[in-house]
């Protein structure tokens, strides 16, 4: 455990995929605590390893090339493909996007709520993430928007409701320069839509305001 701007960081969680461990390393050389790859923070379209595929190094055989990783760790939140749909990068057996997604987010946001209740933690994942962002706040993923190596702060105080201290949607601040082939990434409703197969959601009721609720549910002080 160590302090970033007076707050005690308990823990760092990453995604499992190279870019994404390759960019927490810094921060974990930097305050010395290791990083946990999470399942939970999969890319969207995860290709998670099954019996039928293995897709993506394992925590143990990344440690060989990034010996701060805690191989040690359990995911909280493990995705499963869905059936019928694959990655249409990959060609693998891939999780439904954006309705299983989004359902992955709402379960890993309440997982994250209680097993790291009152505790401080940092996340490395992708930008599709910013729909966890919405399932902790509990609002609509409509004018939500995640740039390139953006930072979102989230907090809770006095076991009030989540909100957005500090916005991903911009880097001016801690990114000199930015390729002109990146830009804010956020959803929308194309997909959720599906009309032409590639996406999933709309079926099933699944749209930009799918973590909108009338009540928050109350928690302990934490910071994400």
């Amino acid at each position: 455990m160590t302090e970033v701007e007076g707050a005690a960081v308990h823990k760092i969680l990453v995604s499992p995929y190279l870019r994404v461990i390759q960019t927490a390393m810094p921060t974990s050389h930097a305050f010395g605590i290791p990083l946990s790859i999470e399942n939970g923070l999969m890319e969207a379209h995860a290709t998670p390893n099954t019996s039928e595929q293995q897709v993506l190094p394992t925590p143990h055989q990344r440690f060989a090339y990034f010996p701060n990783i805690d191989t040690g760790y359990s995911s909280l939140h493990n995705p499963t493909p869905t059936p019928g749909f694959t990655c249409p990068k990959t060609g693998y057996q891939c999780e439904a996007f954006a309705g299983r997604y989004c359902q992955r987010m709402e379960s890993f946001a309440r997982c994250l709520e209680r097993t790291h209740y009152g505790k401080n933690i940092v996340m490395f994942s992708h930008a599709a993430s910013v729909a966890l962002v919405a399932a902790l706040v509990q609002c609509s993923m409509d004018d939500l928007k995640f740039a390139p190596c953006g930072v979102f702060h989230l907090e809770r105080v006095n076991d009030g409701p989540w909100q957005i201290v500090q916005s991903g949607h911009d880097n001016t601040k801690h990114v000199s320069e930015n390729s002109p082939t990146t830009y804010p990434w956020g959803f929308s409703s194309k997909h959720f839509s599906e009309g032409n197969g590639n996406y999933f959601g709309s079926s099933e009721g699944i749209d930009l305001d799918y973590f909108v609720k009338e009540t928050n549910v109350p928690n302990n002080n934490s910071n994400l």
